[in-house]
């Protein structure tokens, strides 16, 4: 059983009539937020599967590609993708994996490893990006430069308060 956006309002509605605390804008808006966040997800998910991939190994191998000298230590891929250590680590493992990344000494730091990016995977980045890039483009081709400023602003201050 599904709600229609009406009977979904009248929910809503009818919640902030019983809880005084509850939040109808606050309900719909975290709504939204969800279903477009997954919906992005299932969209990204599904232009990357002819290629054998999902989304957050697209991103983790991207990171490594934009890093200084196409490096970066697992605990900034952590960082920056905002994984576990452990989540980071499955993802380096399976880059390595696919010849994409490979493993090394830090020179500054011996403690540290370093993941760098290989002729292999940035080869890979460049067969993939043109198709992501048709991908997205109808999703986002209606939006204006200040609306794509606005809504940045907006989710930024969002995630700030989230603790991102």
């Amino acid at each position: 059983m599904s709600f229609s956006r009406t009977e979904l309002g009248n929910a809503l509605k009818l919640l902030s009539e019983r809880l005084p605390e509850f939040s109808e804008k606050q309900a719909h808006t975290t709504r939204l937020l969800r279903i477009t966040s997954d919906r992005l997800s299932s969209q990204q998910n599904e232009l990357l599967k002819e290629f054998g991939i999902n989304e957050n190994l697209w991103f983790a191998v991207l990171a490594v590609y934009v890093s200084p000298n196409q490096e970066i230590l697992p605990s900034q891929l952590s960082d920056l993708m905002d994984l576990t250590r452990t989540s980071a680590t499955r993802l380096s493992d399976e880059m390595v994996e696919r010849g994409w990344i490979e493993r090394s000494i830090n020179e500054k730091d011996r403690r540290q490893i370093v993941l760098k990016l290989t002729e292999k995977g940035e080869n890979f980045i460049k067969e993939v990006e043109p198709h992501m890039a048709k991908g997205r483009m109808p999703l986002w081709e209606d939006f204006k430069e200040e609306e794509f400023a606005q809504l940045q602003h907006l989710l930024s201050k969002l995630l700030t308060r989230l603790g991102g």
